[in-house]
């Protein structure tokens, strides 16, 4: 699979008139749905950008200064964006973390690491998030350390003291990598001898220690390695092949079910310092300083799958029901609130199906005005903006079928896509219960008022009460109907597939639709008692366990067929009854049990790894229904979209 430049230019440059000039290794991570970057120009001043920061998500946006100069390296733990710089003069370094979703909003100082205890780099670190702590390793006098902080528990917001991870004889040079492997942590470091060899070793969470190991390390690094992973794959980035080598080509190994490929050229291009790699929407992305004077950031990405997260339904046959397939999707689609209790994702809409989610779960409100604006539990989405429905639509339009406005549109190929749209109404109030017909408009008007396609007149959306196939729905929304229905209209012929007898809180319940449409939903979200998280986690996973099997096992089960499945891995511990017991990030994600406790794995990993177990490769295709998520893309090295997604083939 080749590798294909981005940037400004069709050799990858990164920004034009002088911009992103490197003088070391940048820093790469994934954030919030986008690529950020942070580099040191030629004169020693740091600066950040991330893509879509112009309003363009193919491009890094306009460069913005950091206050502080140094090397630094980046980490997104569970959402919060973490950066260490480390001062060129002393290897002195510092803390620094940014939460929100606008770029120009300054960096908190967490302040300086403690250089008196040994915190001192010689070179550039590495970071990662894992466990919901943040792990550095660095080199100091050619030994490699490492050291962890965490936002809980004893000792929170400190680096633990330096700790060798290998031998007091065992000396490195270079920059260190770390990335987790199908949940276990690595470092890999190239030693410090004529062959410098790259050298690997595993975290033990436990005992707190390192063990030497081979089987995710490869090659020679003359001066670094960087690495990720994406399930049961993983990559490395280096330049060269030892110190005989001279040519500084850059190269990513992939390691693929045990077995490493050979070194890939990235696109015949030459690095000054080692390449930076992390994958964001099923890709795998390169940026590197190349080997010039003038140091231009350069950007490089190739797939990792064999199949595109934006166009996946295309190879799906058009002949089959929409239900039949695995569709992931999110809870709570737009929650993107800054209060923890209602956040329920960090991705807009956009990034969402980027990522490949298929499947939204819109909670609204009509307002005076008529229009109808996204909510979550009475709290307004955006507020004091407001988050339109209209606006959220305008969205998935414009990706499903990019550029139908455009005066050549009808020579851009069809779309492939679908999505599946629920509404429910955030309105539980006795008036909408008594007069439901208003709301049933408000729904009624904004579809009715989306135009068709310029290209074909086609309408965009399906609202026919019954399952339709594939090929009737590509480039269109399926109406699945939440709330109560218009009395004026007989059932049959209201709007969108009936669900409007849904059981709230409820982890098996068949819904028969007028028209005879059977649907089985499991929806055990709420934890009003007291609990321990470790057991709140496993009771939610033995829900989404169980019903995944149940559609698994839909085409034989002859006694009781059901035409949909819908299952929820999003759950809450309520704090209403007893006080804080666990927000929705921490059962998606993963979180400490008690705040100092045990690690507990959250219910991404946990459906990840039961369907690897269950439903991998090997097992050929599985239709699995619909499994709508709370923050799809944490943790980092999680696949649980991919993964749901190869299900159809």
């Amino acid at each position: 699979m080749a590798w294909l430049p981005h940037g400004t230019s069709k050799t990858g440059l990164l920004f034009n008139d002088g911009q992103g000039q490197s003088a070391t290794v940048p820093a790469l991570a994934t954030y919030r749905g986008r690529l950020w970057c942070v580099w040191t120009d030629l004169s020693g001043q740091l600066w950040y950008s991330q893509t879509g920061g112009d309003g363009n998500d193919e491009q890094f946006g306009t460069p913005v200064r950091f206050a502080e100069r140094g090397l630094p390296v980046l980490a997104n733990l569970n959402g919060v964006l973490h950066i260490v710089i480390v001062q060129s003069e002393t290897g002195q370094m510092t803390h620094f973390v940014h939460d929100d979703d606008d770029a120009s909003v300054s960096w908190a100082n967490l302040g300086p690491l403690d250089a008196d205890a040994g915190l001192v780099a010689h070179s550039t670190p590495a970071i990662i998030a894992f466990h919901n702590k943040i792990f550095l390793a660095f080199l100091r006098d050619g030994q490699l350390y490492f050291t962890i902080w965490s936002a809980l528990g004893p000792g929170a917001r400190q680096w633990t003291a330096p700790q060798l991870v290998a031998g007091v004889d065992d000396k490195f040079r270079g920059i260190p990598a770390l990335f987790v492997f199908e949940g276990v942590l690595h470092v890999l470091c190239g030693a410090d001898t004529e062959e410098r060899h790259i050298m690997g070793f595993r975290f033990d969470y436990v005992s707190q220690s390192w063990t030497q190991t081979d089987d995710v390390s490869e090659g020679r690094a003359a001066t670094g390695v960087s690495a990720v992973s994406f399930g049961s794959s993983a990559y490395l980035g280096i330049i060269e092949s030892g110190p005989s080598d001279e040519t500084h080509a850059v190269y990513v190994a992939a390691f693929n079910n045990g077995v490493w490929a050979p070194h890939e050229p990235v696109a015949d291009t030459t690095a000054a310092d080692p390449p930076q790699i992390t994958i964001l929407n099923g890709r795998v992305h390169c940026i590197f300083n190349d080997n010039t004077k003038t140091r231009d950031l350069r950007w490089y990405s190739r797939p990792v799958l064999q199949y595109s997260l934006t166009s996946w339904m295309a190879g799906l046959p058009d002949d089959q029901p929409i239900s039949e397939f695995t569709i992931p999707g999110t809870h709570d689609s737009c929650a993107r609130s800054n209060i923890p209790f209602v956040r329920t994702q960090y991705l807009s809409i956009s990034q969402q199906l980027s990522l490949g989610i298929r499947f939204f779960d819109l909670r609204l409100r009509r307002h005076k005005s008529g229009k109808l604006y996204c909510y979550h539990g009475g709290i307004p989405i955006d507020y004091p903006k407001y988050l339109s429905f209209e606006s959220v639509m305008n969205a998935i339009w414009e990706f499903m079928w990019p550029g139908a406005d455009r005066a050549d549109a009808a020579n851009l190929p069809p779309p492939t896509e679908t999505v599946l749209i629920s509404i429910n109404n955030d309105d539980t109030s006795q008036e909408q219960k008594d007069n439901p017909s208003v709301f049933y408009a408000a729904v009624s008007d904004a579809i009715a008022s989306t135009p068709p396609w310029p290209v074909t007149g086609h309408h965009r959306w399906y609202t026919e009460p019954l399952t339709p196939k594939l090929g009737d729905i590509r480039g269109k929304a399926v109406l699945l109907r939440r709330y109560a229905g218009d009395p004026a209209i007989q059932p049959a012929g209201r709007q969108g597939l009936d669900l409007s007898s849904w059981l709230d809180d409820n982890p098996d319940f068949t819904i028969v639709t007028p028209t005879q449409v059977r649907v089985r939903l499991q929806d055990k979200w709420k934890f009003a008692y007291r609990i321990a998280l470790h057991d709140l986690i496993a009771s939610k996973g033995d829900f989404v366990q169980k019903m995944l099997e149940n559609a698994s096992n839909s085409s034989a089960d002859a006694a009781e067929p059901h035409d949909w499945y819908i299952n929820f891995c999003s759950a809450v511990g309520d704090p209403a009854e007893h006080g804080e017991i666990a927000e929705s990030k921490w059962i998606a994600v993963g979180a400490h049990s008690d705040f100092i406790g045990k690690w507990v794995t959250g219910m991404n990993v946990l459906t990840n790894e039961f369907l690897q177990k269950n439903y991998g490769a090997a097992s050929g295709r599985a239709r699995l229904g619909v499994v709508n998520l709370d923050y799809p893309e944490l943790p980092e090295s999680n696949d649980l979209v991919a993964r749901l997604i190869e299900t159809n083939f």
